[in-house]
């Protein structure tokens, strides 16, 4: 679901900048080849930023395909009127067979019990259904491990009436030092095995294998299409490169001052009596918690931003409510607070909490709960 500002029903929303989606996607679509494609990867509530909206925007930005982890995810885009090729990266349930070709939703395959399902509910709904095969080349989490069971697999969807319409691995490394060595065999295996069935007379359709670390990497890892996630959202895959593009962060969170409380030196705060004030402070109460997708961890040292200035969240984040002190600054109840902001490198951004927290930004735009409010705005900042 998505509101408009006017809708806004609680003092704590994520306000979500479609134009930045688009300016990121422009800028990763320039790093392509002419007739490489870009499926975009709006999985996981669009990484927290809201699928209908976000696919729309880069489906107009000229964006080929789109692909989600589940099928309820892909259930709510075509629901949503949305007609473009959406894949399924995960595997299904088989009796969810018949919804995922009813809706017209391509479904990734590599067991038999798969193939069989969606061959059965293909013959009752006298559809072929479309399959992507996938190729476990160093990720040990989905698809099929040997160009023999590859060729087995091809074989077997081609007998029951399945449409192959593409193939793709997925990259283990990529995103995580400046050695491309693994990265590189991976890529040598997946290639090996899409020849491996072209040699068997076997069209593997479209052949993709890059997500956003492997599109800035190196084109020789774009082949027919690209898969970007994390890129598509404003955050480099790996921060400790630095900003190779100017990625636009397309989503800040705000919350409003609900309480100030003017304690001594000694006052405990939070659960676990975890924080004592050191002197004599002003700690200020906002309306979102773990429940909302901010950490229980982040008063470790995470920032928010209070009127430009950096206030840290104090004591252990509770469900519903964290405390931050305001003591430095001039905060009164009822002025917003910026949690996770857009700008990178600055206190409130996501990407900093991520760094006090030794994790990554993708885990923290996950987290965040569809009980706060998206307040879906196109602005243009160009």
């Amino acid at each position: 679901m998505w509101v408009d500002a006017g809708a806004r029903q609680r003092d704590a929303w994520i306000v979500v900048d479609l134009e930045s989606i688009r300016h990121n996607a422009r800028l990763l679509r320039a790093k392509l080849a002419p007739g490489v494609r870009m499926m975009a990867c709006v999985k996981a509530y669009a990484y927290g930023h809201e699928p209908v909206e976000t696919a729309r925007a880069l489906l107009a930005e000229g964006v080929e395909e789109l692909c989600v982890a589940t099928i309820e995810e892909g259930v709510l885009l075509r629901a949503a009127g949305i007609r473009a090729p959406i894949l399924i990266l995960g595997a299904f349930p088989c009796e969810s067979a018949e919804t995922l070709i009813a809706n017209d939703l391509t479904v990734t395959v590599f067991a038999e019990t798969h193939i069989t399902a969606l061959a059965k509910a293909g013959r009752a709904l006298g559809l072929s259904p479309k399959v992507h095969l996938k190729v476990d080349t160093g990720m040990t989490r989905l698809g099929v491990r040997t160009e023999d069971e590859l060729l087995d697999v091809a074989q077997l969807c081609i007998s029951r009436g399945l449409f192959i319409a593409g193939i793709y691995t997925h990259f283990a490394f990529a995103d995580e030092a400046l050695d491309e060595t693994f990265t590189d065999r991976q890529l040598a295996m997946f290639q090996n095995a899409v020849a491996r069935l072209r040699a068997a007379g076997i069209d593997p359709g479209v052949v993709h294998a890059a997500n956003s670390a492997g599109l800035l990497r190196s084109p020789s890892y774009h082949l027919d299409m690209v898969r970007p996630g994390i890129a598509l959202y404003g955050y480099h895959p790996a921060p400790q490169w630095g900003q190779a593009l100017a990625l636009r962060p397309a989503l800040s969170v705000y919350a409003r001052i609900v309480r100030i409380a003017d304690v001594p030196a000694g006052t405990s705060v939070g659960y676990g009596c975890a924080y004592t004030c050191a002197g004599a402070s002003r700690i200020a109460t906002l309306p979102l918690g773990y429940a909302d997708g901010i950490p229980r961890a982040a008063g470790r040292g995470a920032q928010v931003d209070v009127g430009g200035r950096a206030a840290p969240i104090v004591g252990r984040v509770c469900m519903d409510q964290l405390m931050i002190d305001v003591t430095e600054t001039d905060a009164r109840v009822g002025d917003v607070v910026q949690v996770y902001g857009a700008a990178l490198g600055c206190a409130g951004s996501l990407q900093a909490t991520a760094d006090v927290l030794e994790t990554i930004s993708y885990e923290l735009l996950c987290r965040l709960s569809m009980r706060l409010p998206r307040v879906i705005t196109h602005s243009v900042t160009d």
